[in-house]
């Protein structure tokens, strides 16, 4: 399909291909800025992957907007002794301005409980559906299922304390620059 030196690429379907592939990865993006979001406490950056009015359902957590859903996560992080997000396999189909994706994740997170440090970790998946308004992907409802989950006392390797919010030197070293949401 793409093998064509003179342009006929665009022909076979290649000009199409091509876009599906830009929208696929700006999905992922996005769906990557969730994690970075929450494990920042940077709800700006969460409210971008969202419409404005957008929902979501995190079972027993929270129900509501997507906004709220960020807040009441970065807000709870916020009396963590630290805590870590990350997607693993990621699923994605796109029909025109309207797409659905299933990524797994991972979350860990501690807290201390009764003088001792406990770790909660949970496996699951985010199931999302998504809509392009104004050249722009977000999401419209996250629904999110737990698989797996344990929580038990861990004794950490070292003392590190978790570097939140825009002073984090990730922020530096990507030069991170945020989407503008209508």
């Amino acid at each position: 399909m793409f093998s064509a030196s003179d342009g006929s690429w665009a022909n076979d379907g290649g000009a199409a291909a091509l876009a599906e592939l830009l929208d696929r990865q700006q999905i992922e993006t996005l769906i990557h800025q969730y994690c970075r979001s929450v494990d920042r406490i940077d709800e700006e950056l969460g409210h971008s992957i969202f419409h404005a009015d957008a929902t979501a359902n995190y079972g027993d957590f929270y129900r509501g907007s997507g906004f709220g859903a960020i807040d009441a996560i970065c807000e709870s992080h916020r009396h963590l002794v630290s805590h870590s997000h990350q997607i693993t396999t990621t699923t994605i189909a796109i029909d025109g301005d309207r797409a659905g994706s299933e990524a797994y994740h991972i979350a860990a997170i501690r807290m201390m409980a009764t003088g001792k440090l406990m770790q909660v970790t949970v496996w699951g998946r985010y199931l999302d559906t998504w809509s392009r308004r104004g050249g722009q992907w977000g999401i419209d409802h996250r629904q999110v299922l737990r698989d797996l989950d344990e929580i038990r006392e861990v004794m950490p390797l070292s003392p590190g304390v978790p570097l939140r919010g825009r002073d984090c030197p990730s922020y530096t070293v990507l030069r991170v620059s945020l989407p503008s949401k209508n």
